[in-house]
């Protein structure tokens, strides 16, 4: 079993965004702290994605589609669809992919 406090996984730096993540056979958990004013660029990736927010506010867009997230909010990003993500209030959130993003595996490993 695989067991971690999600403040003491090793972490790296994507701009102003603090990554953790967390990863098993076949899923991933990525634990993220950024502050107001943070933004994750619009971007894509193979990967099937959901956010869950725990603290903080944000707007998010999946595709053409912009939605106000908040505390346990969560959000679906389908494999391959372009979203972002502008940070509203200092925010943690979970981002979640299926398969296991080896690409914030490595950066992880190099930080």
């Amino acid at each position: 079993m695989l067991t971690a406090q999600t403040a003491d996984i090793k972490s790296f730096m994507i701009g102003a965004m603090t990554l953790r993540p967390f990863a098993g056979n076949e899923l991933m958990a990525v634990r993220i702290d950024a502050p107001k004013g943070a933004v994750a660029p619009a971007h894509s990736h193979p990967h099937e994605q959901m956010t869950l927010v725990v603290t903080g506010r944000l707007r998010f867009r999946v595709g053409e589609e912009w939605r106000e997230l908040g505390p346990l909010d969560i959000v679906h990003i389908p494999g391959g669809v372009e979203h972002e993500a502008v940070m509203e209030e200092d925010a943690t959130f979970f981002d979640i992919f299926h398969p296991v993003r080896a690409d914030l595996l490595q950066r992880q490993a190099e930080a």
